[in-house]
């Protein structure tokens, strides 16, 4: 039975990098951790909002560390500004007075006793090393790792064992995967994230450096923290000669492990990670190969004109400047481009009347396949807005669209009754998991 731990993600994990929140946990799960949602968290907050009050800082970290103690009395942290933050906070909280000074500032029923484990990811990783050592089913061997910590987990240190002017944890990480860790100047100096608030120019210069200590000596860079990963995977123009793959850590032991590159959404990163993959001599799947994997190809095939006489938007569109043919979609797909067609509109398009179907000749009809684009298109963080807001209002209210209490009060007659929401989360809560 895995051991479940409450895990903290954060503002870019949680938004920018979901892939890398997929490839976290299957590390994890390997390490036999099931990492447990905590509800209702917002920002941890960014390290800098200190110097706005400190006491902000304080009541908004107490208040995530609180919703966190009431899943378990540990935490996973992986982000490392997340970490130095909250893990910064549960120190300072220690203080008998400060701490009641912050918890009268929270909301009546939250008061922290500062009794949670707070655990940086690189250190769960670097205490089970013995373990991944024996998990490892393809060795990274020949590759060459530049590893890049992030300031945050080193002053104080998130690896307890870690030196902050020589530490090893990350290495031993890469070492442990079957890949090579090399020297270069400059490790653990700064990605430049944190100046890019301020001071740009800045920012690229220290990025720049970095780069240039690491350009010809390593096939990619790995690293821990989502806020360093967009430094190294996302440099201005002026430095895109510089470029280096960057991996995150979870995203190597998942190599190592045997998951398939196809299942770790490498598409997503904007260096181009493929010379990593054929130097470890892996093939990530084509796109053709994926529209093979989620559509029935002969379905495909087999559309007739049907589809596009039928279809109610296609009527109604028909002589606008932006016409809807169901059947583009169709061969598109045929054509191989997935993720141009999960990434575009077309797919939110359909109607899902399922008149298709009723009038298809074949009785196929198309309702079914845009309904699994829409799917995968979700699972790729591909969708409307409004579909979080649906989701979210049947959360808070039980229903998917939002109240209008007017209309009733104008009326004359009561507002609509009060729906049992804590069933509804429940049932949401459990989909979300068994989806993990």
């Amino acid at each position: 039975m895995k051991k479940e731990i409450p895990i903290f993600w954060g503002c870019l994990f949680t938004h920018n990098y979901p892939f890398l929140m997929r490839s976290i946990k299957t590390v994890l799960g390997y390490l036999n951790i099931e990492p447990v949602e905590i509800e209702d968290v917002g920002c941890c907050p960014y390290p800098q909002l200190e110097v706005y009050d400190k006491n902000v800082q304080l009541a908004l970290s107490a208040r995530n560390l609180i919703l966190a103690e009431r899943k378990g009395n540990e935490l996973i942290v992986p982000c490392n500004g997340c970490f130095n933050t909250l893990n910064g906070a549960h120190r300072d909280l220690k203080d008998h007075k400060l701490r009641e000074e912050i918890n009268s500032l929270l909301p009546r029923g939250m008061r922290y006793d500062g009794k949670l484990d707070i655990m940086h990811l690189l250190d769960i990783l670097n205490s089970k090393l013995l373990v991944i050592e024996t998990l490892i089913k393809r060795p990274l061997e020949g590759l060459k790792v530049a590893v890049h910590y992030g300031c945050h987990i080193l002053r104080p240190p998130a690896v307890s064992t870690d030196n902050p002017e020589n530490p090893i944890s990350l290495d031993q990480i890469v070492e442990a995967a079957g890949a090579e860790s090399i020297d270069y100047e400059g490790k653990i100096d700064c990605c430049g994230f944190p100046a890019t608030l301020f001071n740009k120019e800045e920012a690229t210069q220290t990025l720049r450096n970095k780069l240039r200590n690491i350009k010809g000596k390593a096939d990619c860079i790995v690293v821990t923290c989502p806020a360093c990963f967009p430094m190294f995977d996302n440099p201005p123009p002026e430095l895109k000669e510089l470029g280096v793959p960057v991996i995150h850590v979870s995203e190597l032991l998942c190599l190592a492990f045997g998951v398939s590159p196809g299942e770790l959404f490498f598409e997503e990163h904007t260096i181009k990670v493929d010379p990593v993959l054929e130097k470890l001599k892996l093939e990530k799947p084509s796109e053709r190969e994926l529209v093979e994997k989620y559509c029935n190809i002969a379905e495909l095939e087999s559309h007739c004109e049907a589809c596009r006489k039928e279809c109610t938007a296609t009527v109604i569109t028909r002589d606008t400047e932006n016409p809807f043919d169901p059947l583009d979609t169709v061969d598109k797909l045929l054509e191989g481009k997935f993720y141009e067609v999960i990434r575009g509109k077309e797919i939110w398009r359909c109607l899902q009347c399922g008149k298709c179907e009723e009038r298809c000749p074949n009785n196929i009809g198309l309702k079914s396949t845009f309904s699994k684009l829409r799917e995968l298109a979700i699972h790729h963080g591909e969708h409307p807005k409004m579909i979080e807001g649906m989701i979210k209002n049947i959360k808070d209210t039980g229903y998917s669209l939002p109240k209008n209490l007017e209309v009733r009060k104008k009326m004359g007659i009561e507002p609509a009754p009060e729906v049992g929401i804590k069933e509804i989360k429940q049932i949401l809560e459990k989909i979300k998991r068994e989806k993990k």
